[in-house]
């Protein structure tokens, strides 16, 4: 399996709320703040059983990032967006709300396997430049492919329940001995490679990734990041023609501090389609 690589916009976004007639109740309800995860907090609301097991986590998570690889073809879905850009004093310098299609393309470059995010405004949505570049969403979770897994220490913190079901929860950081092939941003003239740290949370009884949190492990100044923090939910797909069913982010939070600014974005994703498929689909609650 190629290494899975990613390139994200020098100026990323982030996630939020669903269905059209409860977007904008919800974008109402949750006024943007910025709130990144504590990555290097202590793990709280931790369940003394079942023991977290640090293999099993692994194996499954990789069992199912292989079988993600293997089912997923390139997909559609509708996004709804909600921005905002603040200046070193907090003042509200830009920000918008928006509906996209939101598109993702898989493609095999060099042995590699580059997924490609594309954002077009649905009719009368307002936008910004900023919430137009790619985020780096789908891919993620891919960390946990086999061949990707090296690239990470990882450890396992405990077991969480997540909707009365436990979850190990795995946190992995960059080795500085390997290459940085999850995640890069591209400046004005090159391309650069991230280091990511963070934590996960795997159901025990699947392999399924349900929850992650990440974060840059050091500031990338040729692109002007100082620092860029993700926090991504997941709920099944299902494509029922195919009868596939696919963990997907389903809502995403991103807080990224550049050199001038602060940006806060909310993303949400509803009616997802294959490309290659025409049928109706659903994103059920994570079980």
């Amino acid at each position: 399996m190629a290494a899975a690589f990613l390139s994200v916009g020098a100026s990323p976004a982030a996630s939020l709320p669903q269905n059209p007639k409860d977007i904008e109740k919800k974008l109402k309800n949750r006024p943007l703040h910025w709130s990144p995860p504590l990555i290097d907090s202590s793990l709280r609301s931790r369940i003394s059983s079942p023991a977290c097991a640090l293999d099993t986590a692994l194996e499954q998570a990789g069992t199912r990032a292989t079988e993600l690889i293997a089912n997923l073809q390139n997909f559609t879905a509708q996004e709804t967006l909600n921005y905002q850009a603040l200046d070193r004093l907090g003042d509200v310098r830009d920000g918008a709300s928006g509906t996209f299609d939101y598109v993702v393309v898989f493609q095999q470059a060099s042995g590699n396997m580059v997924i490609q995010e594309n954002r077009n405004p649905s009719h009368a949505s307002r936008v910004s430049l900023a919430m137009v570049q790619d985020v780096g969403l789908p891919e993620i979770a891919l960390m946990f492919l086999p061949e990707m897994q090296s690239d990470y220490k990882m450890s396992c913190e405990g077991t969480v329940e997540v909707n009365a079901q436990p979850t190990w929860v795995v946190h992995f950081e960059q080795r500085k001995d390997k290459p940085a092939r999850t995640l890069s941003f591209r400046g004005s003239r090159s391309v650069y490679p991230a280091r990511l740290k963070g934590r996960a949370w795997i159901a025990a009884n699947s392999g399924e990734v349900v929850r992650i949190e990440t974060s840059l492990m050091e500031e990338i100044p040729e692109a002007n990041v100082r620092h860029w923090f993700l926090v991504l939910d997941y709920a099944p797909v299902q494509f029922r023609t195919r009868n596939v069913k696919i963990w997907l982010p389903q809502t995403v939070d991103a807080y990224c501090e550049f050199d001038a600014y602060r940006s806060i974005a909310y993303h949400t994703f509803t009616d997802f389609l294959l490309f290659s498929v025409q049928t109706e689909q659903k994103i059920e609650n994570p079980q």
